[in-house]
């Protein structure tokens, strides 16, 4: 995660599986647009985020500071809207996947990319948004760096947790990293001086008015409940290098938070993970087991927390003694107030 390694993958030459992936993909792509351009579909969650710079914001859940950037997407002729927002998501991926040291073929052909790509989400533009952060702070470019925060925390479930271990784990110096704050709030200010107490808005959709559609998560909130949190503390306290410290968190915060979609995995994917994305293609039974396919999808993340945590703790045992790696849980015990 050096900015000699990320710069020396940026300007890799594609190999053919990269070309043949961004191939299937991005026709994929233009296939959706003409279907849309048939009438015969048009991608709901991109709908909802058009609807939103409309003034209709019902079924919109992100920071408003990407409002501008949706409004411009609607003046566009529909099939130009669909062509560049689908691209977008593809080549976003494609470039966290070399910039975080995973697998691009492997990260922008998969279920979960193609799926996002056809219901119209953001999420692979968030990906990019945060290894654009990543990039920047490593580089030490700021601009480049607060630019990319502001992307990336746009989906606050996903980016707000990946963003803050990127950054504390940065070795940018803490000027660079304060200084990458500066865009990202400035943009925040300006949206609430132009859209007061959003953030309360936004809280009231998600939790009353319209809560979204949660049958393609992955969280294990549903069957567990807030028991699921407890799955924070080896990722939080075991030992382990920046990027499996990545990997366990986006993998914690996959089973761990209230809500997950299965779609956002490709955050997972764009990390050195291995073959772990061919898993996520159990979706593909979706057109045969509708909604508990893609909640099948969670052994995806399971899986990469057991590998990561159990690869942690047992690094952690041989460099130290057993006891001392509970004395964080009995210091948390000592002093949780007694009655």
């Amino acid at each position: 995660m050096s900015p000699d390694n990320i710069n020396r993958r940026l300007r890799a030459r594609p190999s053919l599986a990269e070309v043949f992936a961004l191939g299937v993909s991005v026709s994929l792509a233009l296939y959706y647009t003409y279907l849309a351009s048939q009438n015969q579909y048009f991608p709901y969650d991109l709908q909802n985020y058009l609807n939103a710079a409309r003034g209709d914001t019902s079924f919109y859940y992100y920071g408003y500071w990407m409002l501008p950037l949706f409004g411009a997407l609607a003046a566009l002729p529909e099939s130009l809207q669909l062509g560049l927002f689908f691209v977008a998501n593809i080549l976003a991926t494609w470039l966290a996947a070399r910039v975080f040291g995973g697998a691009p073929a492997l990260a922008v052909l998969n279920y979960q990319l193609l799926y996002g790509v056809y219901y119209g989400q953001l999420t692979g533009i968030i990906i990019g948004g945060l290894a654009l952060f990543h990039w920047g702070l490593a580089s030490r470019r700021w601009l480049l760096a607060g630019t990319g925060l502001l992307i990336g925390c746009a989906k606050f479930q996903l980016g707000v947790p990946l963003a803050l271990v990127l950054w504390l784990l940065s070795d940018a110096p803490w000027r660079v990293r304060l200084k990458a704050l500066i865009i990202p709030a400035v943009a925040a200010g300006l949206s609430l001086i132009i859209y007061p107490l959003w953030p309360l808005e936004v809280a009231e959709r998600i939790m009353v008015a319209n809560p979204p559609n949660d049958w393609g998560s992955v969280s294990l909130w549903r069957w567990v409940g807030p028991l699921a949190l407890l799955l924070w503390l080896p990722t939080l306290l075991l030992p382990m290098p920046r990027q499996r410290r990545l990997v366990a968190v986006i993998a914690t915060a996959a089973l761990a938070l209230p809500y997950f979609q299965q779609a956002d995995l490709i955050a997972l994917y764009a990390l050195p993970v291995g073959w772990l994305s061919l898993l996520g293609n159990v979706g593909f039974l979706f057109s045969t087991h509708a909604w508990y396919a893609l909640q099948a999808v969670v052994i995806v993340p399971l899986t990469a927390y057991i590998w990561v945590i159990a690869r942690a703790w047992s690094e952690a045992r041989r460099a130290q003694p057993v006891a001392k790696l509970y004395q964080p849980v009995r210091m948390l015990v000592r002093a949780w107030p007694s009655r």
